[in-house]
């Protein structure tokens, strides 16, 4: 009886209570951003099959942060990332993300999971906070960290597991 009563606890317990926007994935690798003397954040990559390929969705990036980062600031140094990669991106974007980010403190969690569909979706500390619906946003997004002109080459290459 005991038995029976877990598994319909289980399956009528609301799905964000126990799955991770990474629980269907399977992590590639990780790394650490450091700026100067101060480390920033920890960086798991996922995948659904622990291999990275460009456009092999759904993928995830999960951000451990390790000090306090205001909103503000977050926006601003992704755009400056996109500007600097030369990447095409739209000021909606920003728009949008200003309106789901909050400021991180130590200990917080943002996971970005993009979808095969192209949504993008942001979570914070495994709640959902919002979506980007617009598929090029993802790539552009991941390009941050993955791509071969990152900030940190050392931290891209942890984090398609090389």
């Amino acid at each position: 009886m005991k038995k029976v009563l877990w598994i319909l606890w289980l399956l009528i317990m609301p799905l964000p209570l126990w799955a991770t926007p990474t629980s269907d994935l399977n992590q590639i690798g990780q790394g650490s951003m450091r700026w100067l003397f101060w480390d920033l954040y920890q960086a798991r990559f996922y995948s659904a099959d622990g291999q990275y390929r460009a456009n092999g969705f759904p993928q995830a990036l999960a951000l451990r942060y390790q000090r306090d980062i205001g909103k503000e600031d977050l926006l601003d140094a992704t755009v400056t990332e996109w500007q600097r990669l030369g990447i095409d991106w739209k000021p909606q974007w920003r728009r949008e993300l200003s309106a789901i980010w909050p400021s991180v403190s130590k200990g917080d969690e943002l996971v970005l999971r993009v979808e095969e569909g192209g949504i993008s979706r942001f979570y914070f500390n495994w709640k959902l906070l919002g979506e980007v619906s617009d598929p090029a946003f993802g790539p552009a997004f991941l390009a941050i960290w993955l791509s071969p002109n990152s900030r940190e080459p050392s931290l891209t290459r942890q984090l398609k597991g090389n």
